[in-house]
Parts: C-alpha cells; sequence; structure tokens
C-alpha cells in the first residue's frame, strides 16, 4: 500500500472512531483494553495523534505534553488532532528524518502506516464497546495491518518470556496472496513471508479476522487454528504494545 492510501484509510478510520465516540456513553467499558472506557479509549487516541504530529515537525517525543481533554471536548479535540496528522504527514518531506519506533528506511511511511492501523484498531475497540457489530476492513488494508505487526513490530514488541526451543507459527489469510511465520526463541522473534507447512501452530482465516487476531481483538473462535493451540495463548499474553490511559 502507498502513502496516499494509509493517509485515506487513516481518515476514513479516524472518521468511524469519531461516530463510534459520538454514539457511546464515555464511561462504557471497552472489553479489548480490560480497564479501559470508551472516554480513555478515544483520548489516548487523540493524544497518540497529536504526538506523532508533534514527532513529523521535529519535536521531541519525550518532551511532548498533551492537556487532557474535558469531556465536552473530547469530539472536537480528536477531530482537530486527526486533521493535524493528516496535515503534518502530507507536508512532510520524503527524506524526513525524525524518531520512530523501530528502525525503518523511511519515517514519513512507518509514521502513515503505523497512524492508519493504530486508529483502525482503536475504532473497533469502540465497536466492541458498542456490542453493535465490527465493521470489516478491506481484505487489502488488513494484510497490510497484518504485514506491519508481524513483520515490523513483533521482533521489537513480543515477550519470550516462556518460549523453550524454537516454535513457529503460520498466518495465512485466505482472501490475500500472503503469508507469514513466526519464529519464536528464548532470545527474540524472527518473522519472515511465507507459511511452512510444517509450523507448530497454523492460522487461517479471513484477511479482516486475522487482522483484528493477531491484535487481541478477535478470539481463537473467529480464525481457524491448526497444532498447538498453546502457542496462540501465549501470542495473546506477550505481544503487547504499552500505553497511557487517556
Amino acid at each position: 500500500m502507498d502513502l496516499d492510501r494509509h493517509l485515506d484509510e487513516l481518515r476514513r478510520e479516524g472518521e468511524k472512531l469519531r461516530f463510534c465516540l459520538r454514539c457511546l456513553d464515555l464511561d462504557t467499558a471497552v472489553p479489548s483494553c480490560p480497564g479501559w472506557t470508551v472516554g480513555q479509549a478515544a483520548r489516548h487516541t487523540t493524544k497518540v495523534h497529536h504526538w506523532v504530529a508533534s514527532i513529523l515537525r521535529g519535536g521531541d517525543p519525550a518532551q511532548f505534553r498533551f492537556e487532557r481533554p474535558a469531556d465536552e471536548a473530547l469530539d472536537t479535540v480528536l477531530a482537530s488532532g486527526l486533521d493535524e496528522l493528516l496535515d503534518a504527514l502530507r507536508s512532510a518531506p520524503t527524506t524526513l528524518d525524525v524518531w520512530t519506533l523501530v528502525p525503518v528506511p523511511s519515517a514519513r511511511v512507518f509514521w502513515a502506516r503505523r497512524q492508519a492501523h493504530e486508529t483502525a484498531i482503536h475504532r473497533v475497540d469502540l465497536e466492541l464497546a458498542a456490542d453493535f457489530g465490527v465493521q470489516e476492513f478491506d481484505p487489502d488494508f488488513a494484510a497490510d495491518g497484518l504485514d506491519e505487526v508481524l513483520a515490523t513490530l513483533a521482533p521489537h514488541r513480543f515477550s519470550p518470556e516462556g518460549v523453550s526451543g524454537v516454535r513457529t507459527i503460520a498466518v495465512t489469510p485466505l482472501d490475500a496472496n500472503d503469508a507469514w511465520t513466526l519464529s519464536l526463541t528464548p532470545a527474540g522473534v524472527h518473522c519472515r513471508s511465507g507459511a511452512v507447512d510444517d509450523a507448530d501452530l497454523s492460522v487461517f482465516g479471513l484477511s479482516s479476522d486475522l487482522y483484528r487476531w493477531a491484535w487481541n481483538r478477535a478470539g481463537d473462535d473467529q480464525v481457524s487454528l491448526r497444532g498447538d493451540l498453546g502457542l496462540a495463548d501465549l501470542w495473546q499474553a506477550n505481544f503487547r504494545i504499552g500505553a497511557e490511559r487517556g
């Protein structure tokens, strides 16, 4: 997916998230993020949008400060933060050299992709809180999200605690020409393209369902698992991207 598509998805997912926010009580619990409410999830999302916009304009990520918006201003702040982030991404030079979560060839491309998927996953959180069903993702966007989480984030954000020997998880979407194999070892995690036939755990499903499963936003019953089911539990327990409550 190219930069323009990520920007389009970021805008679209931000608008969907705002729609959910306006439909929900801010104190509604978010089942996919235990301990969070809808208000906290929305505040977290807009804080991240403002934080990344600041980084893109040369700000120090460690020095960023964000004033917690009042309940009645939350939707407005979310809208302005989304606009600010989109403007910063559109105006950033292709050679932009700023801090990123992991080493990448292009900071601009990384942050456009990361924020599109950040916003998409938190849109899912609010839809799960609303309990009126989750809108499916386009297969290509979901497959791109799978590639990001498995190939880019997992090697840096999956804890190998509890892993003995080498264990493999193959993830294969049925509606996309992509697949990935994770090799889990006590020393860390490696991801390669393609699914091996003899993986310890094979995970199949539609891209949209696998995308949510990889982010712990869908249960094992929403995908197909074959092999060592304990590895699915290990993934859910050990893959985390820390976030402050909003």
